[in-house]
C-alpha cells in the first residue's frame, strides 16, 4: 500500500482541514489527561461553557455529587475497550446546569497506561429531562420525542402487530400509509447485510432468560438514504413464559456516529495530507517488519526532509506552504511501489517504509530516487517552487529491531545528510559491532529460554465470521518476555530461532500450549473454536511433524479438528512432492491447512490444486490496498474468486477499517481478522469474547 490518503475528486486535490472541521463543529471537542486537565477545546467547547476550558479540570465543571462517580470511571478504560458513552450534568460559567452525552475515547501507551483521552459531547439536557417525563407523564410523550429525538414503538407479539410514535416515522422517513406495522415490514426497513444480527438480537430477547433488546443498526428509508439507529426495548411476559409484547425506544444516531468515525480517522492520519500520522507509521513499520522477517527480506526505512520549506513557508505563505506539503506527498506517492508505506511524520518531514524486493541494493536505489523526485520545480499557485530534500536510511534488520530504534538511526541519518549540505540521501552506520554482539546476546537468552521454556506464552486473535461478527476461531501468536522482563516484538526473536533452528523445539512447544489451552476452555463451559498456529518452515520441513502433531493430540486430549495448520506459499514450493505428503499425512489426521500470505509469492491455480489445503488467508498487504481501491479491490476479488473455484474458505487478515470490512463482505470473504475486531490478547482476556461468541459487526 502507498499511502491511505482518501481520493475525493478526479483532479485529487481536494484535502479536507479536519482541523477547521474539529474546531467548527457544533458539537463540543475536546482532548484531556487522564487527571481530567483539558487540552483542547474547540469553539463551540468554549461557547458552551462560556469559559477557556485549556488547562482546567473539567471534573470542577461538574455537581459536586457527580464528581468522585466520574472520576471512578475513568478506570473502566482498558485497551481492550477504549471508548465508553456516558451523561452528566455540568455547570456553566453563568452557574446555569446542563446535561451533556460524551463520547470518549481512551489512548495507551505501550504498558497500557492512559496518555489522554478524546471526547464528543452533545447537549442532551431535553432528552435527558423527556426521558424522566416519559417516566412520570405518558401524556408527555409526543412531545418529548421531539425534542429529544427519540421515537417510541410498542411491538404487539399477539396480534403481530407494531405501533410506531410520530418521531419514530420522522426517524425512518416514512409515512403511516408506507408502514405495514407488523415484523415483516420492520425486517425490510433494515439494512439487508444487518438483517440477520437484528433478528438474532430479537430472538434472544424473546427468551425468558435472554438479555434486553439492546442493538446498534442500520435502516435503510425509502428515499435510499442510509440512516444508523439504537433500538432498546423490553418483553413482557405472560404466566407460562410466552411473550406477549416488546416496548422501547429508537434514537437517531448517524450524525454522532460520523463524527465519532472522522474522530478516530483523525487519530490515525495527517488532516493536511491524508497520509498516515507518525503513531500509524510505526504500527506499519512494525506489521512490515513481522512481515519481511516472515520472508527473510529486507527493509529500508526512510527519513525525508524538506531543506528549504521553512523560508518557502515564511516567504510565500502558509497557504503555498501547506499546498506544496501537498504536492510534495503526492510526487513521493507516485515514486513508491506496491507494498511500500508513505507517512507525514512531522512539520516538513515524511517516514517511507520499502520493502517490495528481496535485495536491499534495489530498495537503496529506490530511496535515492526519492530524493532525485524532488529536484524537479513544484508549480504552486503560478509559482515554481525548488524544494530539494535530505533523506537518511537505516536498514531492517541489520540497524535495528525496534520501529522507533529504525526510524530514529534513520533521523540521525538525514540530521548528517543537511549538515553536510542536504539534497541528499546518508545511511546510518549501524554500529555494526554492537549489533553483533546484541545479536549473539539474543541467541544466548533465547538458547536458555527455549531449554527451560521460560518466558514464552501465547496471545490469541480471534477470527469472525464475515456480517455476524460469530466468532468461529483464534490464531495463536508467540510473544516472549526477556530476562529483562521486556516483552520483545516477534520480528526481533523469531528470525533468531529460525536460523538457530530452536522454533524446533519451540514449534512443539506452542503446539502442545494451544491444545492445552483449547482444552481448558472447554473445560470451563466456554465454547471452544478452532485454534490456528502458524508453522515456521524449519519445523515443517521435519518429516516427524505429523507424528509429533499425532502425540501432542492424543496427549492432551485435542480433537485434531480443533487445530488448523498454517504455511506460507514459499513452505509449499520448497520440495513439493514432500509438502503433498505432509499436507496428506495432516489431512488423513483430520487437522485442516491454511495457506498464509496469499498471493505475496509463487502460487497459480495449478499449483494450489495439487495441495489438499481448507483456506486461503489475503495477505494483510491486498486488504491494506483497499484503502485505495482500483486495483486493490481487483486482486481481493480475484482471490475470492479463485478460493471459490477451488472450494477453499476465505480469512482476511489485517482488517482495520470499516470501509475495508464492508467491501470484504460485500465481496463474499467469509471470515475477517485484524484489530479493528479484535487485537491479539491473552487467554484470559479472551475468555471473556469466547463466551459471548460474537464480536459485533460494524453498525452501518
Amino acid at each position: 500500500m502507498k499511502t491511505d490518503q482518501h481520493q475525493y475528486g478526479p483532479d485529487d486535490t481536494l484535502v479536507i482541514d479536519y482541523r477547521s472541521l474539529i474546531e467548527d463543529h457544533p458539537h463540543i471537542i475536546t482532548v484531556y489527561r487522564p487527571d481530567t486537565t483539558i487540552l483542547f477545546a474547540n469553539r463551540m467547547a468554549r461557547e458552551y461553557f462560556g469559559a477557556d476550558l485549556v488547562g482546567r479540570r473539567w471534573i470542577e465543571d461538574l455537581p459536586p455529587e457527580h464528581q468522585k462517580a466520574n472520576l471512578a470511571d475513568l478506570a473502566r478504560f482498558t485497551p481492550e475497550h477504549p471508548v465508553r458513552i456516558i451523561e452528566n450534568p455540568v455547570i456553566r460559567a453563568d452557574g446555569t446546569q446542563r446535561w451533556v452525552e460524551w463520547t470518549s475515547r481512551a489512548f495507551f501507551d505501550e504498558h497500557g497506561r492512559i496518555t489522554h483521552l478524546q471526547t464528543l459531547g452533545i447537549d442532551s439536557t431535553e432528552r435527558h429531562r423527556a426521558r424522566e417525563a416519559l417516566e412520570q407523564r405518558e401524556a408527555e410523550l409526543a412531545e418529548a420525542q421531539r425534542i429529544a429525538h427519540l421515537g417510541s414503538w410498542i411491538s404487539d407479539f399477539e396480534n403481530d402487530e407494531i405501533r410506531w410514535s410520530d418521531e419514530v416515522y420522522r426517524i425512518f422517513g416514512m409515512t403511516r400509509e408506507q408502514w405495514g406495522a407488523n415484523h415483516e415490514s420492520f425486517i425490510t426497513v433494515v439494512h439487508p447485510d444487518d438483517r440477520e444480527h437484528v433478528q438474532q438480537a430479537v430472538n434472544a430477547a424473546l427468551r425468558p432468560d435472554g438479555p434486553e433488546y439492546d442493538i446498534e443498526h442500520r435502516i435503510r428509508r425509502p428515499d435510499g438514504t442510509t440512516r444508523v439507529v439504537y433500538q432498546r426495548g423490553t418483553v413482557s411476559f405472560d404466566d407460562h413464559g410466552r411473550p406477549r409484547r416488546m416496548a422501547g425506544i429508537v434514537h437517531d444516531i448517524t450524525e454522532r456516529r460520523e463524527t465519532e468515525d472522522r474522530l478516530q480517522y483523525l487519530t490515525w492520519h495527517d488532516p493536511l495530507t491524508g497520509l498516515p500520522n507518525r503513531e500509524l507509521f510505526l504500527q506499519r513499520l512494525n506489521e512490515s517488519m513481522e512481515y519481511a522477517c516472515g520472508r527473510g527480506w529486507p527493509l529500508l526505512v526512510v527519513h525525508l526532509g524538506l531543506d528549504r520549506f521553512k523560508g518557502i513557508n515564511e516567504g510565500l505563505g502558509h497557504t503555498t506552504g501547506d499546498a506544496l506539503l501537498q504536492r510534495v506527498s503526492q510526487r513521493l506517492e507516485g515514486a513508491l511501489e506496491e507494498g511500500d508505506t508513505l507517512a507525514r511524520i512531522g512539520g516538513d518531514e515524511f517516514g517511507i517504509v520499502l520493502g517490495h524486493s528481496a535485495e536491499a541494493k534495489t530498495l537503496v536505489r529506490q530511496a535515492a530516487g526519492l530524493v532525485d523526485h524532488l529536484k524537479e520545480l513544484f508549480a504552486i499557485d503560478g509559482e515554481e517552487v525548488y524544494v530539494p530534500g535530505s533523506a537518511g536510511a537505516a536498514l531492517y534488520p541489520d540497524d535495528g529491531s525496534e520501529p522507533h530504534e529504525l526510524l530514529r538511526r534513520a533521523g540521525a541519518a538525514m540530521d548528517q545528510a543537511k549538515r553536510e549540505g542536504g539534497n541528499g540521501l546518508r545511511f546510518c552506520s549501524g554500529e555494526r559491532n554492537t549489533t553483533a554482539r546484541a545479536r549473539v546476546a539474543l541467541e544466548g537468552q533465547l538458547r536458555r529460554a527455549v531449554y527451560r521454556q521460560e518466558g514464552f506464552f501465547l496471545h490469541y486473535q480471534p477470527r469472525v465470521e464475515a456480517g455476524n461478527g460469530r466468532i468461529t476461531g483464534l490464531e495463536a501468536l508467540l510473544r516472549w518476555q526477556d530476562p529483562n522482563g521486556q516483552v520483545l516484538s516477534p520480528g526481533t526473536f523469531i528470525p533468531v530461532l529460525e536460523e538457530t533452528g530452536l522454533i524446533r523445539e519451540l514449534g512443539e512447544w506452542i503446539l502442545r500450549e494451544a491444545c492445552l489451552q483449547h482444552q481448558r476452555w472447554k473445560a470451563s463451559g466456554l465454547p471452544s473454536p478452532r485454534i490456528s498456529i502458524n508453522l515456521a518452515a524449519p519445523q515443517f520441513r521435519d518429516q516427524d511433524l505429523p507424528r509429533r502433531i499425532r502425540r501432542i493430540l492424543a496427549e492432551t486430549g485435542t480433537p485434531a479438528d480443533a487445530l488448523e495448520l498454517e504455511v506460507t506459499e514459499s513452505m509449499l514450493m520448497a520440495d513439493v512432492q514432500r509438502v503433498i505428503h505432509t499436507l496428506g499425512a495432516f489431512r488423513d489426521m483430520g487437522l485442516r491447512v491454511a495457506l498464509d500470505d496469499f498471493g505475496t509469492g509463487y502460487s497459480s491455480l495449478a499449483y494450489l490444486q495439487r495441495f489438499p489445503l481448507d483456506v486461503l488467508k489475503i495477505d494483510r498487504s491486498f486488504v491494506r490496498d483497499l484503502d485505495n481501491g482500483g486495483s486493490g479491490e481487483a486482486i481481493v476479488r480475484t482471490v475470492l474468486s479463485l478460493a471459490a473455484n477451488l472450494n477453499l474458505e476465505t480469512v482476511a487478515e489485517g482488517v482495520e477499517n470499516l470501509e475495508q470490512q464492508r467491501f470484504l463482505e460485500a465481496a463474499g470473504c467469509d471470515t475477517l481478522q485484524g484489530f479493528l475486531l479484535a487485537r491479539p490478547a491473552p487467554a484470559a482476556q479472551c475468555a471473556g469474547l469466547l463466551a459471548r461468541g460474537v464480536i459485533a459487526p460494524d453498525k452501518r
